[in-house]
């Protein structure tokens, strides 16, 4: 077995981009693991921070750090030495060095003006959430999911103090301006904020305990107060001296994600995940500006050096505003949520990826984003299409969740049609002639709906097995190659095989030990796999007529999330919670190869019609494509 990882190769940032003419195009290409083609998406969002001389800003986001043009918006680098989520970035006050955190605990040390990596500081055992440079730079915080902050030396690496006063998870940490107090909010079972004397290390006050979580944390440029935006919907303006609560502003209808004070102390700016941005006038308390745009939820805000321009990110875009105005400048697209399941269209031409605000589809010969097919019934905060695939002659495709199913025109992107399915996860999949759509439904049913009509023909009824689980829902559909049996696994750890013609059950197969999470029929109809969850890890073949086991493969992945036979039938690829792809030979069993290069769940895979290509989808927000011929040779290759 060969383990295909991450590639070593280095960019370095704006002078050697600038000098080899890399454009912003070229990176679907940059940083990508062996094998692999293209990436398309450039993952999820979670901070942002200017260079200090206006020109760049960095995105700590899924799979690196990406650093864009201030004024173009254009794509600079992508620094990737972090194998993780990157949930927060700080820059010196002299502008020379800048830190950032993932969510193993580790932190980064980075040369901002060549991008290279400086030095790791390790310690903390879980995620780190905050990052803050003391004013005069020589000193900085982390705040992490293991409750406790640390403080560094940033010369030396060495770890001065660790500061013990939280009880559960803190997001945020931030500096006073004199670098004499630190302050420390909590997350979930905490929800403390804390003063901190940065000197000796000694918990000076606990400022509240009756607010929800806090998300963000920042002091005014004076010093005099500090700013916190937290889980019950408020910003709260806090006198730094004596902890104090002095104002208290309302209108958030969500989550306050970020806080940020302007220059001149006059303004402060929250970002909440109900997708808005106001700007609140501290002299009179009242609201100066409400920035509408973002389509999701905004996890941080920062000023432009100047303080003429704000950006903000959410998990999905990038808006850089005027500031005086009130007016978006630019929108970056390019970033994506979640994404969890993938296809391709029939002629090879288009691929659709299921995202958190809607189905996600690409241009495979540009690698382009060409359209994002939206509905009315995915307005949801917590939507995740689950499933999509394309109509086999039609110009259509389906993308189902929270127990919906709609149907787009994949030409033009027009909402055609939506089912109700009432399972919180929808899967769907179209009849080999496009005539039929199978719908997992809510307790173990699946329905048949005729598309020219829109009404349901059959409805078929599951076995609920010996397993014993809180709530039965569909977990999978798939026709066989020529529409006569439907396979369907199961959260009742069976997988049922059912007569389309007669919608009679006809085969359960009982033997996973845990939830089915896909199920595949082969190209010539001779074997159902099924793979299944955390105490299962396995992968079996079925013959579909008889419900004999065939073969069982084996793996050491923490789940076995999707699986699709390859166009000849001689490969089946697997996806898994361990971020990484498997290939496999259906016949023998064995492992042929592991696909690494994302840094999540990868929940989605999909051959090329032509059997050359293989796509990926990761929650980490990015598709990957891989050339299997490439890996078929090395595969061969090793075998000699």
């Amino acid at each position: 077995m060969r383990m295909l990882c991450y590639s070593t190769s280095f960019f370095l940032v704006v002078s050697i981009l600038c000098i080899s003419g890399v454009s912003a195009e070229d990176s679907t290409q940059w940083k990508l693991p062996d094998g692999a083609i293209a990436r398309l998406g450039k993952g999820s969002i979670f901070d942002v921070k200017y260079f200090r001389d206006g020109s760049r800003f960095a995105i700590a986001s899924t799979i690196g750090i990406w650093i864009h043009d201030a004024q173009t918006g254009e794509e600079l680098a992508l620094l990737d030495e972090h194998k993780s989520y990157i949930y927060s970035l700080a820059f010196s006050p002299d502008a020379d060095i800048f830190t950032s955190g993932d969510s193993n605990g580790n932190i980064i040390l980075w040369d901002a003006h060549t991008g290279q990596q400086k030095r790791t500081f390790t310690g903390h055992t879980k995620g780190i959430n905050s990052l803050a440079f003391s004013p005069d730079g020589k000193t900085f915080a982390s705040a992490s999911y293991d409750t406790t902050v640390r403080l560094w030396n940033v010369e030396t690496g060495e770890l001065l103090k660790t500061l013990m006063g939280h009880t559960g998870y803190i997001h945020c940490v931030t500096f006073s301006p004199d670098g004499n107090t630190l302050a420390s909010g909590g997350g979930a079972m905490d929800k403390k904020l804390l003063l901190w004397d940065v000197e000796t290390g000694e918990l000076l006050r606990t400022v509240t305990e009756d607010i929800d979580m806090i998300n963000s944390l920042e002091y005014s440029a004076d010093g005099k107060v500090f700013a916190s935006g937290s889980d019950d919907e408020t910003v709260r303006v806090w006198d730094a001296d004596t902890g104090e609560l002095r104002q208290t502003f309302r209108g958030h209808t969500w989550f306050v994600k970020a806080v940020a004070f302007s220059k001149d102390g006059e303004t402060l700016v929250s970002g909440g995940a109900d997708g808005r941005i106001f700007m609140w006038d501290l002299h009179t308390g009242q609201l100066k500006n409400a920035l509408i745009g973002h389509p999701y939820k905004v996890f941080s805000v920062a000023y432009s050096p100047d303080g003429e321009t704000l950006v903000s990110v959410g998990r999905a875009a990038i808006f850089l505003w005027d500031v005086r105005t009130g007016k978006p400048l630019k929108v970056l697209s390019g970033y994506r949520t979640f994404t969890r399941t993938v296809a391709y269209s029939p002629d090879g031409t288009q691929l659709a990826a299921g995202g958190s605000d809607g189905v996600y589809i690409w241009d495979v010969h540009t690698r382009k984003h060409s359209q994002t097919f939206t509905a009315d019934v995915t307005h949801h905060p917590d939507y995740q299409i689950t499933s999509v695939a394309f109509a086999p002659n039609t110009a259509t495709v389906i993308g189902g969740n929270r127990g919906y199913v709609c149907l787009w025109d994949a030409r033009t992107g027009l909402h055609l049609k939506s089912w109700r399915a009432g399972n919180p996860r929808t899967y769907a999949k179209y009849s080999p002639d496009g005539s039929t759509l199978a719908i997992g439904s809510r307790n173990n049913t699946i329905l048949l709906v005729d598309l020219k009509t829109g009404k349901t023909t059959k409805t078929l009824v599951g076995h609920i097995a010996e397993a014993k689980v809180a709530r039965v829902e569909i977990t999978s559909v798939t026709y066989s190659p020529d529409g006569n049996l439907l396979a369907a696994g199961s959260s009742d750890h069976t997988v049922q095989i059912w007569d389309t013609q007669t919608g009679q059950l006809t085969q359960t197969l009982i033997g996973h030990t845990d939830h089915v999470y896909s199920v595949a029929f082969s190209p010539d109809g001779a074997t159902v796999a099924s793979s299944s969850g955390l105490n299962d890890r396995t992968i079996r073949l079925w013959d579909p007529h008889t419900g004999k086991l065939l073969r069982t493969l084996t793996s050491d992945t923490i789940r076995i999330y999707a699986i699709a036979f390859s166009p000849d039938g001689k490969t089946l690829a697997s996806t898994n919670a361990n971020a990484t792809v498997g290939l496999w030979d259906p016949h023998t069993g064995g492992l042929l190869t592991t696909l690494a290069g994302h840094t999540s769940s990868v929940g989605g895979i999909a051959y090329s019609p032509d059997g050359k290509t293989l796509a990926s989808g990761s929650q980490d927000g990015t598709v990957l494509l891989w050339d299997l011929t490439i890996l078929d040779f090395i595969v061969k290759s090793e075998n000699k």
